[in-house]
């Protein structure tokens, strides 16, 4: 039986996985992974989402350079992955990449793999709000104009070139900066767009930012 102070902890749905609604995600399927530690599960998608981009880009990079073996492994470990989280509808998908690649079906790994690593990127904007970033043991740097100004810069190249891991480690960066609120809820908008792989909102978004800095 548990005590008042569990009892009051399992009732919050930021201390129970049990209680999160995370769309396309099962999280009892997930916590049976995580061997119903919901500590370590929720490690398990921070580490998830933190990786979204990298992997994605990769997985495009190979598709580009139509390298099969890489395709194949990158896509077999998005379907392990994703089924360790609970998102068994993104494995499932993935898995029957993996056998498209085995095959080398490419009709249909060209049809089915941007519809994939859409909803691969949109699970960002799912997962994020139930694992926050651990507020840094450092002092933020002040919001110097003309770094973060550059660094705005940067972030637009990044998504004028359909660079996702390049924009998403921009945000991370102006993350570090001491922003006023207003701008820190531009840095929400951004995470939101990016999860959804969303460029032309990301866009919008920092031209918005720029002329107003």
């Amino acid at each position: 039986m548990m005590n008042r102070e569990e009892t009051e902890r399992a009732g919050r749905p930021e201390e129970d996985p049990r209680l999160w609604q995370m769309a396309g995600i099962d999280t009892a399927a997930g916590l049976e992974y995580a061997g119903e530690d919901g500590a370590l599960y929720r490690e398990i998608l921070a580490e998830y989402i933190s990786c979204i981009g990298e992997q994605a880009q990769a997985v495009e990079d190979a598709l580009a350079a139509e390298d099969i073996e890489n395709f194949t492994i990158m896509v077999h470990s998005l379907k392990s992955t994703s089924r360790t989280i609970g998102a068994q509808a993104l494995s499932d998908r993935a898995r029957e990449l993996e056998e498209h690649a085995k095959r080398r079906n490419w009709e249909q790994i060209l049809a089915k793999t941007p519809e994939v690593l859409a909803d691969y990127r949109g699970l960002y904007a799912v997962i994020a709000p139930y694992c926050p970033p651990e507020e840094p043991e450092w002092e933020k740097r002040p919001a110097d104009r003309e770094a973060v100004a550059e660094l705005l810069a940067g972030l637009w190249d990044n998504l004028e070139a359909y660079d996702s891991a390049g924009a998403e480690k921009a945000v991370e960066t102006l993350l570090c900066y001491d922003l006023e609120e207003a701008f820190l809820a531009y840095l929400e908008e951004l995470t939101a767009a990016l999860g959804r792989f969303d460029y032309e909102g990301c866009r919008k978004i920092v031209r918005r930012w720029r002329e107003v800095w």
